[in-house]
């Protein structure tokens, strides 16, 4: 007779998300955890609000899809304009759908990621019982006023801190992103708090390494050193800073190069080029789909993160640092990001600045120069990120742990065994 014994149930459970399926950051922010979820035995229901109108055909292609991976995906329309009146009326709608849906699949567990949709929680709270975990993810009524969108005390200034003062009293369970934003916001005994920073896949970051040879022929580098950005310019994201860093570099090394992966307008970037009067030869910038990002990490020797310190980014774990560090990249970086400053400085991978001011810029040319000349420096970032930017060493395991906590804390009907 066998003595194996069945995998434990899973949680079901229903997730928030007031991002749509085509933005990047849920592919790898919140895609990717579900199906890590779903491959632990965890039933996940999860909602998104998708930019314009979804033809039937594409709804049903991206249910198909979502299906292919262990999610049951249920798609609302995003209502951008008027701003506040947009977001009140998605608001209402999610938390509708979201009481429907934990009634009729008998879901135990919300949630709720980020504070639109712990509003949509705390409201469907009203008419359905539930654990909620709340994913508070950042500071987001800070970020919106660091990023110059909102002035403090402002009306959706105050409506946001409301949802996640009452939130985080009615969380069953909180994950942040950094240690910093724990000591920050909840006592050092509070039990229901988990820091789980941005995770990244790292053995898909390393699968193209033989794209290497292939795409620098291509960008015509031959055997240039490349320094690497991948994200966003303007608000948080300091392109000047960059770019002048990037300049007064190429005054020690001559023949360094930037690539530059951005979904913003370029020409944010290009009039910072000009303004440093860097050669077109000199500089690539281009967009490239999410799944081919690690092909041209792969080409590069160096990476460069220069975000504004602020009170709202010590929330902060920047998905790029995971991506950078799988590749085997040295990071050139600000301070007052997150958790970031201790995480380069315990695997000793990388180069946090005191400023932007040009002297700390110099110094941080020579030290990053130095990072790259090293034996060993790869794999020291590629431990980095394994141990700790995981997603299946840290990310997912430290989901899983909470959804089966809040499961033996709901007892039988979180884990759905008396309705299933």
């Amino acid at each position: 007779m066998s003595t194996a014994t069945a995998p434990e149930r899973g949680v079901r459970s229903l997730y928030l998300c007031y991002l749509g399926l085509d933005d990047p950051l849920v592919h790898s922010q919140v895609v990717a955890y579900i199906a890590g979820l779903s491959a632990r035995t965890h039933i996940v229901h999860l909602v998104t609000f998708e930019q314009g109108r979804l033809s039937r055909r594409r709804r049903a292609r991206l249910r198909e899809q979502m299906a292919s991976q262990g999610i049951s995906w249920h798609g609302l329309r995003y209502h951008k304009r008027p701003s506040l009146p947009a977001t009140v009326y998605d608001v209402i709608r999610g938390a509708l759908l979201a009481a429907y849906l934990l009634r009729r699949h008998r879901l135990g567990v919300l949630h709720a990621r980020s504070h639109i949709p712990a509003a949509m929680a705390l409201i469907a709270s009203r008419f359905v019982t539930f654990r909620l975990l709340f994913d508070i993810r950042g500071l987001m009524a800070e970020e919106y006023v660091d990023a110059g969108n909102w002035r403090e005390g402002s009306l959706p200034f105050r409506l946001i801190k409301a949802v996640e003062r009452q939130a985080i009293e009615r969380a069953d369970a909180v994950v942040v992103l950094t240690e910093r934003a724990r000591r920050l916001l909840f006592a050092g005994d509070d039990g229901r708090v988990a820091v789980i920073p941005c995770c990244v896949d790292v053995d898909q970051v390393l699968e193209p390494t033989d794209a290497r040879g292939r795409l620098r022929e291509q960008l015509g580098l031959g055997h240039q050193p490349v320094l690497i950005y991948v994200g966003k310019f303007s608000g948080w994201y300091l392109q000047r800073e960059m770019v002048e860093f990037f300049a007064r570099a190429r005054q020690v090394m001559p023949d360094l190069h930037f690539l530059v992966l951005t979904q913003s307008d370029p020409s944010i970037v290009l009039a910072e080029f000009e303004r440093f009067d860097i050669p077109r030869g000199a500089r690539t910038i281009t967009q490239v789909e999410h799944q081919d990002v690690a092909a041209y990490l792969a080409v590069a020797d160096a990476a460069i993160a220069f975000i504004r310190p602020c009170y709202s980014k010590l929330s902060s774990s920047p998905t790029k640092i995971g991506e950078y560090l799988a590749s085997g990249l040295p990071i050139v970086t600000g301070p007052g990001i997150g958790d970031v400053d201790r995480l380069l400085a315990d695997y000793d991978t990388g180069v946090v600045l005191e400023s932007f001011e040009p002297e700390s810029l110099d110094e941080g040319i020579r030290r990053l120069r130095a990072r790259m000349a090293e034996s060993g420096h790869a794999d020291r970032c590629r431990r980095a990120a394994v141990e700790r930017l995981s997603l299946d060493h840290v990310g997912v395991p430290r989901y899983d742990a909470l959804y089966r906590a809040l499961a033996t804390a709901a007892g039988r009907d979180a884990t759905g065994r008396a309705c299933c």
